[in-house]
């Protein structure tokens, strides 16, 4: 039974956000979900919002003269999201790692 609390956590993947967090890593959303819930079973998000705080972190870096003010920089910063492409190694969260340690 999908109680209150889990429609609102999982609402994230059918966010541009999301999907960008699961493309990052070679997955769908509903992938990456099922990995995060063997992750973090008690924190569902925090490997999503960890990566998050990344991405943030080097858009900074690449536009350091452009405080996040308000929608336009959100805006920006998803096309941004939009435009990245997996690296070769897309587990790129320690969590991540780990859990692909564990499987090999």
């Amino acid at each position: 039974m999908m109680t209150r609390r889990s429609r609102v956590q999982f609402a994230g993947d059918t966010q541009l956000r999301y999907r960008a967090y699961a493309r990052d890593h070679g997955m769908t959303p509903e992938q990456i979900r099922s990995n995060d819930r063997e992750i973090c079973p008690d924190s569902l998000l925090l490997p999503y919002l960890s990566w998050l705080s990344k991405k943030w972190y080097e858009w900074g870096k690449l536009n350091p003269d452009r405080a996040i003010r308000g929608p336009k920089e959100h805006a920006d910063f998803d096309r941004w999201l939009e435009e990245l492409t997996p690296g070769l190694n897309a587990i790129t969260c320690e969590c991540h790692m780990r859990l692909a340690r564990r499987r090999t």
